[in-house]
């Protein structure tokens, strides 16, 4: 009973250590910058609840599905969210994001001030393992500096704003 115990304890050791050995072999970017880290979906659900937790809207907290899904986007990812402001004649800044200056940003585009806002977490696509660099994915907007899958675009519709995701 008592080999039992041990052969199976051992056998189970070494199928663990083979997985990690294969998914070692799989991924040679580091643990953290590997796709399949099982880490990956408690730091990803901890980093929302924080978000939720700072009273950020839901939202701009999906946004942090939108970005490579590794252990390093999560990590180097900020805790919060940002406003870029791109002005009629095309000049641009970018703030933090709080709700007071989102609505401020809403008033401004529709009496014309800006030409549109983009509200993001990352505004450069980090790359996991064996994905390409920021600037060569096809939603980079170099003039803008974001990659556009990655924000909310709001624009004027005439009498309204409309909020949406980048494509």
């Amino acid at each position: 009973m008592r080999v039992a115990q041990i052969f199976s304890s051992l056998l189970t050791v070494i199928l663990v250590a083979a997985g990690v050995a294969a998914q070692t072999t799989k991924c040679t970017c580091g643990p953290d910058f590997c796709p399949s880290d099982p880490r990956y979906p408690a730091k990803l659900a901890a980093k929302k609840a924080s978000m939720v937790n700072h009273g950020y809207p839901t939202d701009l907290i999906a946004l942090m599905d939108k970005d490579g899904a590794c252990v390093a986007r999560i990590e180097r990812a900020p805790d919060g969210f940002s406003l870029k402001l791109v002005k009629s004649d095309s000049s641009s800044s970018t703030i933090a994001w709080t709700q007071d200056d989102e609505t401020l940003a809403r008033k401004e585009l529709l009496n014309g001030t800006l030409k549109a806002y983009y509200k993001f977490n990352v505004s450069r696509a980090l790359s996991c393992c064996e994905e390409p660099r920021y600037d060569k994915r096809s939603d980079w907007d170099a003039s803008l500096e974001l990659n556009l899958k990655l924000v909310i675009v709001c624009s004027n519709d005439g009498n309204s704003v409309t909020c949406k995701p980048g494509q």
